[in-house]
């Protein structure tokens, strides 16, 4: 199932401004206002792996007080896939390190981790 473009539009717009750790995404109007009546991790894990799979996005991971480190398109479909990854609390109870992504248009030109 496809992701209205509202979602994917939101968390690109989002990404420009810095590598985004992936519970944030909930607090921006830019991407609830156009997720639909589902569930919205599911919404927002899907839009995510579609914009990894187009090159639009990069997925980093790290402590959240060390720099994170960019992973391989693999890794990057497995974290963005792990719904536990967008809850704050989640990466306290399970012991998880945050998961970030930006928008690709965000890192210097030319730049492409996979």
């Amino acid at each position: 199932m496809t992701v209205p473009d509202g979602v994917k539009q939101g968390l690109l717009a989002l990404g420009l401004e810095d590598d985004i750790p992936l519970p944030q995404v909930f607090d921006f109007e830019e991407v609830t206002e156009s997720l639909g009546d589902g569930d919205p991790v599911d919404e927002v894990v899907r839009a995510l792996v579609e914009l990894l799979a187009d090159g639009k996005i990069v997925v980093s991971h790290g402590h959240w007080s060390e720099e994170p480190v960019y992973v391989t398109r693999e890794k990057a479909r497995d974290l963005l896939l792990d719904k536990r990854r967008y809850s704050y609390s989640s990466e306290e109870a399970f012991g998880l390190d945050r998961v970030y992504y930006v928008n690709i248009e965000n890192i210097q030109p030319g730049f492409r981790p996979y």
